[in-house]
């Protein structure tokens, strides 16, 4: 103990002040955490699981299991699998030198992240999901290596760092399949006021149709021209489907989907989207709120004792 006061004491002043500032803002990003971990395990402990026909609007819970919409799938662009999400990520591995000696490390060469809707087949009905901004608990994540920007293959085998010895790319994809369970925590509108045409065309389609082409929705529907398209926008991009589809009311079908789950606006509320079960994602929240916890109080106690031994 005595030798690591000693060497705390003699460290240079640059080096001191770096690691008393990165141990202040360690315990500061672990109070926060433990802050947002704890509210989400509250909201969710707290909120019965609704049913999406006689959900009220606004701020719900549901289960169900993940299906497509009709029209163009949803391909995953590292391994082309279909899929109703995905985040992809492809690193490549940089040669650098620091103090004199070379170092290696990962650096993002591309990167994205699906916006495409798809539906929650629910007990009493279904809904689309609209995943913008939401938080993923995703059900598949495969990692391997390569030697080209994009893969001209899917993983294989055993992702482990051996296989990356000659390889000057990394590629990771999560995804979340059709027919996976889901537990979704977000905002539930119904659009109840207009009915749905008889053809296969249907709002679920059409609204597929347009997130596709965002460079088309932004130009049609993005009145304030911030680059974004907010709630009210979007609620008239959903009017205005409907109305293009027909203006014959006609009776409504098991097929028709009126219901939407999105982001929560102008709330702190979280949007979750996860293939664990509530229990499982509630306990996940709370294991983890209580390790911040634990780091808030480790990294606070080192910062002090670093501050007192240095100006002992």
């Amino acid at each position: 103990m005595n030798e690591l006061v000693y060497a705390v004491q003699n460290l240079p002043e640059d080096e001191f002040w770096l690691y008393f500032v990165g141990a202040c803002l360690a315990s500061i990003a672990s109070l926060y955490f433990y802050f947002r971990f704890l509210w989400r395990y509250r909201i969710m402990q707290d909120m019965p699981t609704s049913l999406i026909r006689s959900a009220a609007q606004g701020y719900n819970e549901f289960e169900g299991i993940a299906k497509m919409l009709p029209g163009e799938p949803i391909i995953a662009p590292l391994t082309k699998l279909p899929c109703v999400w995905y985040q992809y990520k492809v690193e490549e591995k940089q040669s650098h030198y620091v103090r004199g000696r070379s170092r290696t490390s990962w650096h993002i060469y591309e990167s994205g992240v699906s916006d495409g809707i798809f539906v929650l087949h629910g007990r009493t009905g279904k809904a689309i999901v609209d995943p913008d901004d939401a938080e993923v608990v995703y059900s598949v994540s495969d990692t391997w290596y390569g030697s080209t920007a994009f893969p001209s293959a899917g993983p294989r085998g055993f992702s482990s760092s051996a296989f990356a010895i000659g390889k000057r790319y990394r590629y990771s994809e999560k995804r979340i399949h059709e027919d996976d369970l889901l537990y979704v925590l977000g905002d539930f509108k119904s659009f109840r006021e207009t009915a749905l045409p008889p053809e296969n065309e249907s709002l679920a389609a059409i609204l597929s149709a347009w997130k596709n082409n965002p460079q088309v929705l932004l130009n049609r529907f993005d009145e304030n021209k911030d680059g974004n398209i907010d709630s009210s926008e979007w609620e008239k991009a959903v009017l205005i489907a409907k109305e293009q589809l027909s203006q014959v009311a006609m009776e409504q079908g098991d097929k028709h989907i009126e219901n939407m789950i999105e982001k929560p606006t102008g709330s702190r509320k979280p949007f979750l989207i996860s293939t664990k079960d509530e229990a499982e994602l509630t306990k996940s929240f709370q294991y983890k709120s209580y390790g911040s916890l634990f780091l808030f109080f480790t990294t606070g106690v080192v910062a002090l004792w670093l501050f007192n031994t240095w100006f002992l």
